[in-house]
């Protein structure tokens, strides 16, 4: 049986700010906006704004509880979805004006069976077929009448709902284990070579330019891409990537590198943006063609590439310092290539290129094990949605419906999708 998302709600409200807007205050109430609901389906709580306590109180709408379902309801993250788990870290919270709060009937419907399938595939398109605008546009209050669901018996929506969160779990984890190899490769280059910018370990330091060669990039963008070398823009950039390589089917032949009287890129340059966003720095990991906000570094003999990469990254307050000061800052070819670089023992780098490749090989790895179980997460999903799983062999844990979730969710037993949070004395 399918039924409207606004058969099995509680309340929708969204909240506000006061006159002034949010304050900076830790000792107020948390105001949780679009910019703290992650994609993972967790909270980045490192930027948080307060509202005042008086204002909270007197608030009618807006509150948040656990179990609660947050849905942003305008911007560019419209329709992104987010549940409040057992270890949402406040008692006392509510979101602003930019973010619906939604609370399901317990006795309806398990609160985290419907946030699944509103984060699914098929839930996301309900959800922004209400969307309206153009420039700023969202969804109102009447998404919950275009949302419908297919209503399971309580203990089989337990069952999805605990599937579909183990799936998660194991992304969360192969994620986590991610960031945990940048982590290391990080301090491991900070072990090796000290800070580059307080070079306490008097490495010789003179500008790039001194060590590797740079090309000119393309002064103009292609009419068209029907060749097989990439053409790479700073959207293609990870930063402290070795593999980076252009999206598929936006590619040249020879003759159109010529028209926008560009040179060839070749593989293994060093990358980095110069536009925007200073200091996004990677290495190409094929010959390829870049525009002009990149600048590339072609190595030579006396340092390593991968090395260069690391110790151009910890110069971003230079870059800035030394960028035009306009809307969007802008270093030339003559400020890229005169940043400072420090140049230890050949030997030293190398060794350190080694370790980047392993630990690369290794993230490579869990790149693609996240690809199998998002494209596995997924498939549940939309089997779990139509009805098509086979759930009598599952067994059923107990829950408080209003207030637990099933497979409870690495965010929620390490609190890895909150990000760190300021204190909150209430």
């Amino acid at each position: 049986m399918r039924v409207k998302l606004s058969e099995l709600i509680l309340k929708l409200e969204s909240g506000g700010r006061p006159k002034g807007g949010a304050i900076k205050d830790s000792e107020a109430i948390p105001s949780i906006g679009a910019e703290h609901l992650n994609e993972s389906g967790g909270f980045n709580l490192n930027s948080l704004k307060y509202i005042p306590i008086e204002y909270y109180n007197k608030l009618k709408s807006g509150r948040i509880e656990k179990s609660n379902i947050l849905v942003v309801k305008d911007g560019a993250t419209t329709g992104k979805t987010i549940y409040v788990h057992d270890k949402y870290p406040f008692s006392d919270s509510a979101v602003n004006e930019h973010v619906f709060v939604i609370k399901i009937d317990s006795k309806k419907a398990f609160p985290f069976y419907i946030y699944q399938y509103l984060r699914s595939p098929q839930g996301k398109r309900e959800i922004l077929s209400d969307f309206r605008g153009a420039t700023v546009g969202g969804i109102s209050r009447k998404f919950i009448d275009k949302v419908n669901i297919q209503l399971l018996p309580l203990k089989d929506q337990i069952r999805i709902a605990n599937i579909l969160s183990r799936a998660e779990t194991l992304i969360a984890k192969r994620k986590e284990s991610i960031q945990l190899l940048d982590e290391l490769l990080k301090s491991t280059f900070l072990d090796m070579f000290g800070d580059p910018v307080r070079n306490e370990k008097g490495w010789e330091k003179k500008a790039a330019i001194s060590y590797a060669d740079c090309i000119v990039p393309g002064r103009d963008k292609p009419k068209s891409f029907t060749g097989g070398i990439p053409w790479v823009t700073t959207d293609d950039l990870e930063h402290l990537s070795t593999t980076i390589k252009s999206k598929k089917d936006i590619g040249l032949l020879r003759d159109e590198i010529k028209q926008v009287k560009a040179r060839l890129i070749p593989k293994d340059s060093v990358l980095m943006t110069c536009v925007g966003d200073l200091g996004v720095i990677s290495l190409a990991g094929q010959d390829m063609v870049v525009n002009q906000q990149l600048h590339s570094f072609q190595c030579k003999k006396s340092i390593n590439n991968k090395f260069l990469m690391f110790t151009l990254s910890y110069q971003k307050k230079y870059m800035y310092r030394k960028a035009s000061k306009t809307t969007v800052p802008y270093m030339n070819k003559t400020i890229c290539n005169s940043i400072p670089v420090i140049k230890p023992p050949l030997e030293l780098q190398n060794k350190f290129a080694q370790i980047v490749e392993k630990v690369e090989n290794i993230k490579t790895k869990y790149q693609e094990s996240i690809q199998e179980l998002e494209n596995l997460y997924a498939s549940l999903s939309q089997k779990a949605f139509k009805g098509e799983l086979d759930l009598s062999k599952m067994e059923v844990e107990e829950y408080n419906l209003g207030h637990a979730e099933p497979g409870r969710s690495m965010a929620a037993e390490e609190g890895v999708g909150y990000g760190k949070k300021e204190s909150s004395k209430k």
